[in-house]
């Protein structure tokens, strides 16, 4: 059967079409991509895909959305959209529709992925363990944080809000950036230093003036070219690496999984002391922070195949 799958993060909206086949991983389809900011919702972004798609997309649907599920109204952190989640398949002409968390279509999607799929960062070479938690994490418009659960033969995805967690300050730069978010934003949580938009929070803080986007300043950053952004680069990914640890300590995980596009884009960074230093440094629990791998995903849509994922596990399709 097809099924449209939909990856709806806070600054694009992401289509295609999966084929659902019994006893196999799905089949997606070309993507269609569509900026949050030129829709004022999710139908009018759905209304232009049904418009590429040139035909009318199948009556079941797999929705993963940025943000999370517990109320009727869903309202986005970093975007202007609100989904009425008793209304929308209506709104979508859906006959069956199932509505996650995006981080948890991460999840999914990273169950589900081979081998050659993930690059080695840390610890010991070689697949993933069989049994125990995974942690999946990685930063975006957001920071999304979510847990895969193998136990007995059965793979169960735990969906969390890791990243709103208070924002632990390791020396005094840190301090300076917690402070000075704190002021800002009332709260200084983890995600508002570890996410894309946390790149340009983290470079003001530390007194940087020449960007005022986090777009430029991230091609800076990762060029190397500016002193002051390749610091806040450095200062956010010890950041990302203690967090990482702590939460897969939270979590009672033995690997981790980091994924998102903004992850790959900084992959050297993430080879390097500043992260792996920070995520085993531990203190008792440091030999087992060694031990533990931790992997990159390479497959640039593996929320939009967590999503079809998802909706054939709920099925049994």
């Amino acid at each position: 059967m097809q099924i449209v799958t939909a990856d709806i993060g806070g600054t694009n909206a992401r289509f295609a079409i999966a084929e659902l086949r019994p006893g196999e991983c799905p089949r997606i389809g070309d993507i269609h991509k569509y900026p949050a900011e030129a829709h004022d919702g999710l139908p009018s972004a759905w209304e232009q895909f049904e418009r590429d798609l040139g035909r009318a997309p199948p009556k079941a649907a797999a929705i993963a959305v940025a943000t999370g599920l517990g109320e009727d109204l869903l309202r986005f952190a970093n975007s202007a959209w609100v989904i009425d989640r008793r209304s929308i398949a209506g709104e979508l002409g859906l006959d069956r529709m199932l509505l996650l968390n995006d981080f948890g279509a991460m999840a999914h999607g990273v169950s589900v992925l081979p081998e050659n799929d993930m690059a080695h960062l840390l610890g010991p070479e070689g697949p993933l363990p069989g049994e125990g938690v995974t942690t999946v994490i990685g930063p975006g418009t957001g920071l999304g944080v979510a847990m895969i659960m193998r136990r007995g033969g059965h793979i169960h995805i735990l969906e969390t809000e890791g990243a709103h967690m208070g924002f632990a300050p390791l020396d005094e730069e840190e301090e300076r950036i917690e402070h000075e978010l704190r002021l800002r934003y009332g709260r200084c949580s983890i995600e508002r230093v570890v996410s894309g938009p946390g790149l340009l929070d983290v470079y003001q803080a530390l007194g940087g003036r020449s960007y005022e986007d986090d777009i430029p300043l991230w091609t800076a950053a990762l060029a190397g070219n500016d002193p002051a952004a390749r610091d806040a680069l450095e200062r956010l990914v010890k950041a990302f690496g203690s967090a990482a640890g702590d939460l897969a300590l939270a979590h009672g995980s033995n690997a981790v999984v980091i994924s998102s596009g903004l992850s790959r884009r900084m992959a050297g960074h993430l080879r390097t002391r500043l992260f792996g230093g920070r995520f085993i440094a531990k203190g008792r629990y440091r030999r087992r922070m060694e031990a533990m791998p931790v992997k990159l995903v390479l497959h640039e849509e593996t929320g939009l195949l967590g999503a079809a994922v998802a909706y054939q596990r709920e099925e049994a399709v």
